[in-house]
């Protein structure tokens, strides 16, 4: 026997008041749930509704629990997110893209000379990436809710770790390095190499938060 819509929603929201915030999981459960007490319902068409969703909740709710999934999903979609970021980088790696990168490189490196102090230009250079970062941000913010709804997969691109991680990481590092950079000029060029990669993980990462939208959005109709 098939739930109709009426009841198909009754079974969304039982699962909306166990604080799953997450649409898609929430979408997850109740079609599991639903798949289940049809097969009951089939097998005894005699029984309630009530009495088929009591019987399924007490199997479905024993057999898993509801923020062990949501932490082992978050697991999956972070693995997912790096392993696309990782191919993506590797992209503007290769020929012909990878001639981008290395005139950036250059002109970064170039632009050292007429900075006295190599550890305040790289300073200089690597806040730069928080100027980056701020579209980032916004375009996260703007779009981490979709009608209403909020995604799992979205949380999972929240871009706050990159943004400002990258930036503070360069410039500690050159601290301290500050004398080395003085010593040795093949540390700059080491450093300028490391702001490209970083600057296009930023960039990267606008690319993937647009194509993650536009598939959620598809994949679940909303506007």
């Amino acid at each position: 026997m098939k739930l109709n819509q009426e009841q198909t929603q009754h079974i969304f929201n039982y699962f909306a008041s166990f604080d799953i915030k997450w649409y898609e999981l929430q979408l997850e459960f109740t079609d599991h749930m639903v798949s289940s007490m049809e097969e009951i319902w089939e097998k005894d068409p005699n029984l309630t509704f009530e009495q088929v969703k009591q019987f399924t909740a007490n199997k479905f709710i024993g057999d898993s629990s509801f923020k062990t999934i949501e932490k082992e999903r978050r697991k999956i979609l972070s693995k997912e997110l790096s392993r696309e970021h990782r191919k993506m980088i590797a992209k503007y790696l290769t020929f012909p893209k990878i001639i981008g990168s290395v005139s950036l490189v250059y002109l970064a490196y170039t632009f050292s000379a007429y900075f006295v102090s190599p550890q305040k230009y790289l300073a200089v250079l690597f806040s730069s990436l928080l100027l980056v970062g701020l579209p980032l941000l916004y375009y996260w913010w703007k779009s981490k809710e979709i009608d209403g709804n909020q995604f799992l997969t979205l949380q999972t691109l929240n871009p706050h770790l990159l943004v400002f991680s990258f930036p503070s990481l360069g410039m500690n590092i050159t601290i301290q390095l500050k004398q080395e950079l003085l010593e040795y000029q093949w540390l700059v060029l080491l450093f300028c190499c490391l702001w490209v990669v970083e600057l296009l993980f930023m960039i990267t990462a606008i690319h993937i938060q647009k194509t993650t939208i536009a598939k959620i959005k598809k994949q679940y109709q909303l506007s």
